[in-house]
């Protein structure tokens, strides 16, 4: 069976999490920007960990990733997650973010059905 290039960026990112010392505990999606992780560091901790698609230097994702990643650790609201650190290697670029528990903010602000819930639902839910 030949190797494509999914296979061998999934390789790559998985050294990465072995070499910073992290355990993959699942996938919790994929996108236009790339994979996101839910991982336990070394230290016991848990944490978000998602990376860019293709080659850091040359790809627009790349890019984009450390873009957001840069303005991201500019912010700090106790409702936004933090980013630990942005981690830049010759073909990844990965952000270390805070793990919240309880879902995506999609879950959260739909109904089972996908229905968006109100403003005063919510408000009376937090």
């Amino acid at each position: 069976m030949a190797t494509t290039d999914n296979d061998k960026g999934e390789d790559l990112i998985q050294a990465t999490l072995a070499k910073k010392g992290y355990t993959e505990v699942s996938k919790l999606g994929e996108g236009g920007m790339g994979v996101v992780y839910k991982c336990r560091h070394a230290d016991g901790g848990l944490r978000v960990l998602k990376f860019s698609r293709g080659d850091f230097e040359s790809s627009e994702e790349g890019q984009a990733l450390l873009e957001e990643g840069n303005q991201m650790r500019q912010l700090r609201h106790p409702n936004l997650v933090q980013i630990w650190q942005l981690i830049m290697t010759p073909t990844l670029v990965m952000l270390e973010l805070e793990f919240l528990a309880g879902g995506d903010l999609h879950c959260r602000i739909h109904d089972p059905q996908g229905r968006p819930i109100s403003s005063k639902i919510l408000m009376i839910r937090a």
